[in-house]
């Protein structure tokens, strides 16, 4: 064995013969083990928790670990003869050259990664064009080697693992050195503290269920009469008109009567309307306690000190570090991965960020409609004195679909079913006020941020090109301080710059029915800013001159607000 082994090293001829399997190597594991991971972070930084001191580990780990495989790969490839070293070579080369066309020229028409369910019968085109491609460059490299004949295309593989290599580390340098790689991220997140904290004084309660439209939810209301008789005391607002067509831009909307029109970074407006919206500040000069509950926001340690009370610092660590691994691995495929390999690259991104700890006795809020309410069946509502707001965000039918009408998470959920289980965490949550005796002393609005296009284009069309009609028309419940009669139906042609007028109405002490400067009947052109998902820098606007459902009705104005 030994006497074999020394023929085959040759006086270093191995080693000069391996040159370019090194240079491949390096160049192949540097692009999936770490540009990739830290250009997509660098890319989405915003949108996740941990900074890159939590991903190095991993990173470094990774990319040592399949260095090692591939080394050892070629080498024992090597070994075996020159034949099967030259395959691995070109079939290494091969793929190598395809992942970076893939990673960085067919990247435009990914599928949203929010946790909707891909259909990815419908990016069979894609998948074609992938299976091309992929040929394409397998039958240049093979040109290559039968033209270059074996020692010149080794050289031609060293020269290209060096050319990538260092391209891609200098990009790296200079993209980490711009976007602020090396900062150490802190932010603060809503816990669940307080959450069944009641006032037996007042309490101010907004219930948002996320995406649920009001044409949907109509359709499931009239299925299950019990739901008037649980939403008794309230308004239900059925021509309520949403401002945009996601939460980011909703909830600020919501809690201001401000619109944002890409004048400022939406960042500086986010943090002025949560930390200075004129609403709170009147709640809190009357002396109410402000809690939030929701998982996406997250604010810079100091941004809003003293703002909320059930917020925390979230530690950088992880309750399990192999998925976390496994995740960050997953998202490098879904770039550079071609598409027919992309469905098992996908993944709920929840289970990425729902990775994160928070601080120590201080459990974070998870916003899905079955973690509240199993807290709801666990806890017990506590009453203390002193006037108190809720803001609760609840997933309420947005994706991913899990739940039916009992909170079980089941495989075949649909949009429908989700409005159900939000029904049943709804009336669960009153039914708990109403037992605790701090129903009739609050404020209650239960509504969806905007709507929903769960038919039409939306079927038919891929998600990449999703139309945003039928996302402006949401539900909206109010009941005011004391109410006691069957639940009423108004036509109010009602826009959601006009929520903080009847906040304000409310805490005067007005009826659900009364707290709208509107009427059924009056005639009124609405605002809606329409963007496509990811498409925020350019917004258009539209007017709706009828009914908030009617998308005939919904024209453009010819105005665009573009990101400066």
């Amino acid at each position: 064995m030994g006497t074999w082994l020394k023929k085959r090293w040759d006086k270093g001829k191995m080693l000069s013969d391996l040159r370019p399997a090194i240079f491949l190597s390096l160049a192949a594991c540097f692009m999936l083990f770490l540009f990739a991971p830290v250009e997509i972070y660098l890319g989405n930084q915003d949108e996740f928790w941990y900074d890159a001191y939590l991903l190095f580990p991993f990173l470094i780990k990774d990319f040592l670990f399949f260095l090692g495989v591939f080394l050892l790969g070629f080498t024992l490839a090597y070994l075996l003869g020159k034949r099967v070293y030259m395959g691995a070579l070109y079939g290494v080369f091969t793929c190598f050259a395809a992942c970076y066309i893939q990673g960085n020229y067919r990247v435009g028409g990914l599928p949203p990664f929010d946790g909707t369910e891909v259909r990815w019968e419908l990016y069979r085109s894609e998948i074609w064009k992938d299976i091309f491609l992929w040929a394409g460059v397998a039958a240049v490299v093979l040109v290559l080697l039968f033209v270059l004949k074996s020692k010149r295309f080794m050289t031609l593989v060293s020269a290209a693992g060096i050319f990538f290599l260092l391209m891609l580390g200098s990009t790296l340098a200079v993209l980490g050195v711009s976007g602020g790689l090396l900062e150490q991220k802190q932010f603060v997140k809503f816990t669940k503290k307080d959450q069944f904290e009641m006032s037996t004084d007042t309490n101010f309660i907004l219930l948002v269920l996320d995406a649920i439209d009001e044409s949907c939810f109509w359709q499931v209301w009239e299925q299950h009469p019990e739901y008037k008789e649980a939403m008794a005391d309230f308004t239900f607002y059925n021509n309520a008109m949403s401002g945009y067509a996601y939460t980011d831009h909703s909830l600020p909307l919501m809690l201001s009567g401000e619109w944002f029109e890409n004048q400022e970074s939406y960042e500086d407006y986010a943090l002025r309307i949560y930390r200075n919206s004129p609403f709170f500040e009147r709640l809190e000069g009357e002396g109410y306690s402000l809690s939030f509950y929701d998982d996406e926001l997250q604010f810079e340690v100091g941004q809003m000190d003293g703002e909320f009370a059930n917020m925390a610092y979230a530690k950088s660590t992880l309750w399990d570090p192999e998925l976390f691994n496994g995740r960050l691995l997953k998202m490098t495929g879904i770039k550079y991965a071609p598409y027919f390999l992309k469905p098992y690259c996908w993944f709920d991104p929840n289970k990425l960020k729902h990775q994160q700890m928070g601080a120590k006795d201080e459990e974070l809020f998870v916003w899905t409609n079955g973690a509240f309410y199993q807290d709801l069946r666990q806890e017990e509502i506590s009453l203390v004195e002193g006037k108190r707001f809720k803001l609760i965000h609840l997933m309420g039918a947005h994706v991913p679909f899990k739940y039916d009408k009992d909170m079980n998470e089941i495989e075949d959920a649909d949009y429908f079913s989700c409005i159900e289980s939000s029904m049943t965490v709804t009336m669960a949550y009153l039914d708990k006020l109403r037992e605790a005796g701090v129903y009739d002393n609050s404020i209650i609005l239960v509504l969806s941020d905007h709507g929903y296009n769960i038919s039409g284009d939306a079927v038919d069309t891929p998600q990449r090109d999703e139309s945003q009609y039928g996302r402006q028309h949401p539900i909206l419940f109010v009941k005011g301080l004391g109410e006691k009669h069957e639940m009423k139906i108004s036509g109010a042609p009602i826009s959601y710059e006009d929520l903080v007028g009847a906040y304000d109405r409310l805490l005067e002490g007005s009826l659900s029915d009364e707290c709208f400067a509107y009427r059924e009947g009056d005639q009124r052109e609405r605002r809606y800013l329409l963007y496509k998902y990811l498409g925020e820098d350019h917004m258009v606007e539209y007017v709706q001159k009828g009914h908030a459902g009617d998308e005939e009705t919904l024209v453009p104005t010819g105005r665009t607000f573009d990101a400066k």
